[in-house]
């Protein structure tokens, strides 16, 4: 009995993994693959990788304190020295974010450049064919290929590809040109989205140089206070005094320096994005004057892609369907004959019936 419970446990397990397993079959079979998911994704065209961006602006930071000691040297300029080095930890944070804020729009910029050069090649070159039709795509997309561009780099060629496959599948140039305005719209919000760290850096920074003013004015306001109940003479009141007021000078020099790092960012950053912009601009300029200017649609005699068989194809099959409507109709006027000629029968049946019933009567 027991060896037959086991045997219908283990039947059932079998049972179990053999359903599982077609369950994460089917599973796998609706999941897109990382081809499908990745085909237009141009985020890399404008996003810039965070990790190597801070690696970068720390290098920089290191740089720029390193620098700073040369200040150091001279009494003169010893108090930018004393700006960054005796003002606590909230200059070094300050530099670090704007550091790191410059190296963003650098490796931004290098986009911008690469982007620039795409524009400056014939992506749909003339000499293929003056016009684009569902004929010649495929050369065209093999020129694009060619060029060597990665398309997640570029807004131009990932929107020429995406505007070619449409319309090889579509074959309507007004859906070809809402798409390629739905993606023009895609590229404006992915740039724009790519500033939001770089602009909560701008917010941040003017942030922390007030945290740090505070700051500064709660130390020297807690050790005035903490003096000034053993302090009798009134010298050493004022002493105590232009102690106070010397550190609260150096508290706003905090302030100071954030102000003029969030105006250092703050100004190439709106270069930065301008130029972004009028980059999408040109692409928009550039598919309407390159790309859907140049568009035929396949007419209905050149439907079957030109060849003369097709077209004789399509009008005998259009006369064999004249022939059927034809018989058609003439089946329907027999059918028609034939109800009227047995309604005429028995309305004289029924008109000869009458006199009999009258005659009787």
């Amino acid at each position: 009995m027991e060896i037959i419970v086991f045997m219908a446990q283990q039947k059932g397990t079998v049972r179990k993994i053999a359903v599982d397993k077609e369950k994460f079959t089917q599973i796998n079979v609706m999941q897109r693959s990382a081809g499908e998911m990745g085909k237009f994704d141009n985020a890399s065209a404008t996003s810039v990788p965070m990790a190597k961006a801070a690696l970068l602006g720390l290098a920089l930071g290191v740089a720029f304190y390193l620098f700073i000691l040369v200040f150091h040297i001279s009494e003169s300029t010893n108090v930018i020295y004393l700006y960054f080095y005796d003002r606590g930890w909230v200059p070094f944070v300050l530099t670090y974010l704007t550091c790191w804020s410059f190296a963003i729009l650098w490796f931004k910029r290098r986009k911008l450049m690469n982007q620039l050069s795409v524009i400056q090649f014939k992506v749909l070159p003339e000499e293929i064919s003056e016009d684009i039709r569902v004929e010649n795509l495929s050369h065209f997309e093999a020129h694009v290929k060619r060029l060597g561009f990665d398309p997640k780099e570029s807004f131009l060629i990932t929107r020429i590809l995406r505007g070619l496959e449409h319309f090889r599948v579509r074959r309507n140039h007004s859906e070809t040109a809402d798409v390629l305005s739905s993606q023009s719209e895609i590229d404006a919000t992915m740039v724009e989205s790519s500033y939001v760290i770089i602009k909560v850096f701008i917010w941040a920074i003017p942030i922390l140089g007030f945290i740090g003013t505070v700051l500064g004015i709660s130390d020297a306001v807690s050790s005035f206070g903490g003096e000034m109940g053993a302090a009798a003479d009134i010298a050493v009141i004022k002493e105590k005094l232009g102690q106070v007021t010397g550190g609260l000078s150096e508290a706003f020099d905090t302030t100071l320096v954030s102000l003029v790092f969030s105006l250092f960012v703050m100004f190439p950053t709106s270069m930065m994005q301008k130029a972004e912009e009028d980059l999408l601009n040109k692409v928009d300029e550039y598919c309407n004057e390159y790309f859907l200017k140049r568009l035929r649609e396949p007419t209905d005699s050149v439907h079957g892609s030109g060849d003369p068989s097709a077209l004789l194809q399509r009008i005998e099959n259009l006369q064999a369907y004249l022939v059927q409507v034809q018989e058609s109709q003439t089946y329907v006027a027999e059918q028609m004959t034939h109800v009227a000629h047995h309604y005429a029968a028995l309305a004289g049946v029924e008109s000869a019936n009458e006199p009999e019933a009258d005659q009787q009567g």
